[in-house]
């Protein structure tokens, strides 16, 4: 087994949890940052870094959208470029991915992409202080640029879909599911080339740091450094 799991303290599964590139998607491993011969590993990121699922409840019934099921899909074909390919519909330079990058939330705050609320359920309140925009590489940022504003492919999606049945009222609640019938848009999506990049440039790091001391694991996608390195403090810390 990968030398990874003998210092994890503990690991666990989320509900959705698929086959991944090494490590599993959907799995989650901790390690204590105290023990010298702890590690990060970006494969447990993933490639498609920050990639998740985002359901938007609306005030809305499907009585209310019934007939117009065909306009509001073509209306999100319209505006979502979606597909291997597929151009940004956020104009972008250099400066603003930067800032997009450094502000993480704020900056779609100010750009008119964001409530104010939604930092309320955002890990971090959708930005972490101590991100160092100069860390990512030109080529991640060069992938990155006309990407802004892009679904992407694969299972990646935009539908308005509905609450067919509650199972438990309560957890619904919560989340603002309160009747069935209720329309509501969920989004599937990540941070396409640029964090593909991002994990591609860590793992050669991480490769190298291997190498030097002497760390194996059973799978080239597991690449890992231990917490004091220099390649895990460019990797995590400002």
């Amino acid at each position: 087994p990968c030398m990874c799991m003998r210092v994890c303290v503990d690991e666990l599964a989320c509900v959705a949890l698929l086959a991944g590139y090494g490590f599993a998607i959907g799995n989650v491993a901790a390690f204590d940052m105290e023990d010298p011969q702890a590690v990060v590993s970006p494969g447990g990121v993933g490639f498609d870094i920050n990639c998740g699922v985002r359901l938007l409840r609306t005030n809305l019934q499907e009585e209310d959208v019934a007939d117009k099921k065909e306009q509001l899909a073509q209306a999100l074909f319209d505006h979502i470029p979606v597909g291997v390919g597929s151009q940004g519909i956020i104009p972008c330079k250099g400066p603003e991915l930067e800032a997009a990058l450094e502000l993480g939330i704020d900056w779609s705050l100010r750009e008119g992409y964001a409530w104010a609320e939604d930092k309320e359920h955002c890990e971090e309140f959708g930005r972490m202080l101590h991100a160092n925009a100069t860390k990512v590489s030109a080529r991640a940022k060069k992938r990155g640029l006309p990407q802004m504003g892009t679904l992407g492919a694969g299972n990646h999606y935009a539908e308005i879909q509905v609450v067919e049945e509650i199972y438990d009222a309560y957890a619904a609640r919560r989340m603002g599911l309160e009747r069935e019938k209720q329309v509501c848009v969920m989004i599937h999506s990540g941070s396409r080339g640029l964090g593909h990049q991002v994990a591609t440039d860590a793992l050669v790091a991480m490769e190298a740091a291997m190498s030097r001391d002497k760390v194996k694991t059973n799978d080239r996608q597991l690449a890992c450094a231990r917490v004091g390195s220099p390649e895990v403090k460019t990797l995590i810390a400002p």
